[in-house]
């Protein structure tokens, strides 16, 4: 009877522990970005963007390299890679919050695999570079990290008098809020 009982626990622990292995690697159901956030104040006239409005971004201290970021909302693209919210402004746009979601934990086999993992360890004076189609770089410093919940949509509004980009993932362990990180365009 013991020697039964020990026999199914271990199966169980084995069950649970592929489970776990399986979560890491899949993510948790919902993605984990957080919610994508809609409601920036920036018109769309305002936040025009190119023929397809490409970025390519590059985080030196957590080695992100020219990651293609999709010009879109869809959840499809967030699991795929990372996005750029349309309603939010251009690297090229004076005065502009150019806001950037990707995910914490992603699907492996994507760009989206841990793309934001690390962004948490960014710290004022790190790099963000995002480039675009034309080659045309903008380099930021980062400035702040904030964590805000979900509902929380002041963080798409432009800052005035400052171009910045935001970079937005999920805290862990729960993914019940977002960290935003963001940076100012250096002149």
């Amino acid at each position: 009877m013991l020697r039964g009982f020990v026999r199914m626990l271990g199966t169980v622990m084995i069950l649970v522990g592929l489970g776990l292995v399986a979560l890491f690697f899949v993510g948790p159901p919902g993605g984990t970005a957080g919610s994508i956030p809609t409601g920036a104040k920036t018109s769309p006239a305002e936040a025009e963007s190119p023929a397809d409005g490409t970025l390519y971004l590059t985080v030196p201290e957590v080695g992100i390299q020219d990651l293609e970021i999709h010009n879109s909302s869809s959840e499809e693209d967030l699991d795929d890679s990372a996005i750029h919210l349309p309603e939010t402004g251009f690297p090229w746009q004076p005065g502009a919050n150019t806001y950037l979601a990707g995910h914490r934990m992603g699907f492996f086999g994507t760009d989206s695999f841990l793309v934001f993992f690390r962004l948490n360890e960014l710290g004022p004076g790190d790099e963000i570079i995002l480039e675009d189609e034309a080659g045309d770089r903008y380099v930021y410093r980062v400035t702040e990290s904030l964590v805000v919940g979900p509902e929380d949509t002041q963080v798409l509004d432009p800052v005035p008098g400052k171009s910045i980009v935001s970079l937005q993932t999920c805290t862990l362990p729960d993914y019940a809020d977002r960290l935003v990180v963001r940076g100012e365009l250096l002149a």
